[in-house]
């Protein structure tokens, strides 16, 4: 957390065109995703819709027995239920995802209001960490790899940002 926050704190112009080159091309891979299987369940929906007509008009007219207009309609009924309840789902997660676009300055925010952090607690891991991710433990070595996702950044790497740095000092001023 500390070198996070240094790293944030010292190249702020820095961070914010890495972080924001970094997950966007990633999000708006999942954006796009989402919003086309949004659009597929949709268009679903509405074929379901003219087949029940079709089925409907099948049962008046003769060519389909009740129990099996009951049946079909039932099945029909409930994939359309569960379309639409999958839209639900997908309509938030895509909102969530548009948010998260401006959300590398609530990021620079948080981290500003601990540039003197002494100790790690469970309010500042809550504010920072989305989720930490570790993998099974490797048998050879015995370690484990650790990827921490952070709120508004995903998973930016600041050791990698910081080794960038290093190699290439003057980026920042290069930018401005």
């Amino acid at each position: 957390m500390r070198e996070a926050i240094a790293y944030v704190s010292q190249y702020e112009n820095d961070f914010i065109r890495e972080a924001s080159e970094a997950n966007s091309k990633e999000r708006d891979r999942e954006l796009a995703k989402a919003k086309a299987e949004e659009i597929k369940a949709e268009k679903r929906i509405a074929e379901l819709d003219i087949v029940f007509k079709r089925i409907y008009e099948d049962n008046i007219n003769g060519k389909l027995t009740d129990e099996r207009f009951i049946k079909l309609s039932r099945d029909y009924e409930r994939e359309q239920d569960e379309l639409k309840a999958f839209i639900a789902t997908a309509s938030k997660e895509i909102k969530g995802q548009e948010q998260k676009r401006n959300s590398v300055k609530s990021f620079i925010t948080a981290t500003k209001k601990y540039t003197d952090l002494k100790e790690l607690d469970v309010t500042v891991l809550r504010e920072f960490i989305e989720k930490i991710h570790v993998s099974e433990k490797d048998k050879q070595n015995k370690t484990q790899k650790i990827k921490i996702l952070y709120n508004f950044v995903g998973d930016f790497d600041f050791g990698a940002a910081i080794e960038k740095r290093i190699t290439t000092p003057n980026m920042e001023k290069a930018a401005v």
